[in-house]
């Protein structure tokens, strides 16, 4: 005959109530509910640390259920990224799940890799699970036809008290927590102008973004702030990889460039590496310089300049609008909430002054 309960086996279940926290830490079961729902609902701080403490102590966890149940919410986030495997996403998510999993939320994560038709399934995916609310944690796709019908799918899921938020430049109107993109690139151009650089090259992002809209928009400005007439030729397309970078670099040499920004620093780390590969010195023969500052950036062969992107804080930020705006519910003002963080620059050892030699 098989075992007969939990004991036989060796695994005693968790009996703990939450009448076993009130009656350990001297409240009542209303005020040890508030403290471990997160609910908005005032309780002094000693109070709350008493229940804290009890619960810790008693190993007591919540019902997930129960509460998903009573606050009408399924206590999930989801989050849509571009590349999972890119270090830029998983700062960001980093920073999104350290708020919102301190709240008692879940958060799921999905990888579109740019594709319109993917992103839209996704979308529709998160509304059959029932999620609380849905991060744009990557740029918005321009393609217009794309945007129509993420309204279409987006509109109803508000106005059923679902939260949207971007952490990006994005074509749908959404709250947003985003970095002021088009100042990134003109910081590049001016730390390069600075030096003396006056043939500086682009790697620009995938077309079909705005984030690049806006940084091959800030690089253009920072041109004509710096008295530098955009030379032909000096503008090449790529697709924020290493592979872009590498593939890229090479026609901005042949055409004179002195400087290379990439618009991320995926592109500028792989601009180096390609570099390194066919003798050309960094940043003896020339410069270059990212955006983003992923932590790889200050480990590269050449410790790489770049113009930083608060990604961890960007996510902790954009956590806390979610949780503001979902503590709201139906009657929040969401569409007037826009914070722009700043970028600033890095000055590491990829960029100095341009070669006798190469100076156009």
């Amino acid at each position: 005959m098989g075992p007969s309960s939990f004991d036989d086996l060796g695994l005693t279940p968790n009996r703990t109530s939450l009448r076993d926290v009130a009656r350990l830490a001297g409240v009542s079961t209303s005020t040890a509910s508030r403290v471990l729902s997160g609910s908005s609902h005032p309780v002094g701080e000693g109070t709350r640390r008493r229940v804290v403490a009890a619960a810790e102590q008693l190993n007591f966890a919540p019902n997930r259920l129960a509460r998903a149940l009573v606050t009408a919410r399924s206590l999930t986030i989801a989050a849509l990224v571009h590349d999972i495997a890119d270090p830029y996403f998983g700062e960001i998510l980093g920073g999104l799940e350290d708020v919102i999993g301190r709240s008692g939320y879940s958060l799921l994560v999905a990888s579109s890799l740019r594709d319109a038709a993917k992103e839209l399934a996704y979308i529709e995916a998160f509304q059959a699970y029932q999620v609380d609310a849905i991060v744009f944690a990557a740029s918005g796709l321009t393609d217009q036809g794309y945007v129509a019908n993420l309204s279409a799918l987006l509109d109803p899921y508000r106005r059923r008290g679902g939260v949207v938020v971007a952490l990006s430049e994005h074509r749908y109107p959404a709250p947003s927590v985003r970095v002021d993109n088009y100042e990134a690139a003109e910081l590049a151009v001016a730390h390069l102008a600075g030096l003396g650089h006056r043939r500086i090259g682009f790697i620009g992002g995938p077309a079909e973004l705005s984030v690049s809209e806006r940084r091959l928009a800030g690089y253009r400005k920072g041109l004509d702030a710096a008295g530098l007439d955009p030379a032909p030729g000096l503008v090449v397309g790529g697709d924020f990889s290493l592979e872009g970078g590498r593939a890229s670099v090479g026609a901005l040499i042949e055409r004179g460039a002195t400087a290379v920004i990439g618009a991320n620093d995926m592109l500028a780390i792989g601009a180096i590496r390609e570099l390194a590969e066919v003798g050309i010195l960094v940043p003896a023969d020339v410069s270059v310089v990212g955006i983003n500052n992923v932590v790889m950036a200050e480990y590269g062969p050449v410790p790489l300049t770049t113009v930083e992107v608060p990604t961890t804080e960007l996510g902790r930020r954009g956590g806390q609008m979610v949780l503001a705006l979902l503590e709201k519910g139906k009657d929040r003002q969401e569409e007037k909430t826009d914070i722009v963080l700043s970028p600033r620059l890095i000055i590491r050892k990829s960029s100095g002054p341009p070669s006798a030699g190469r100076v156009g």
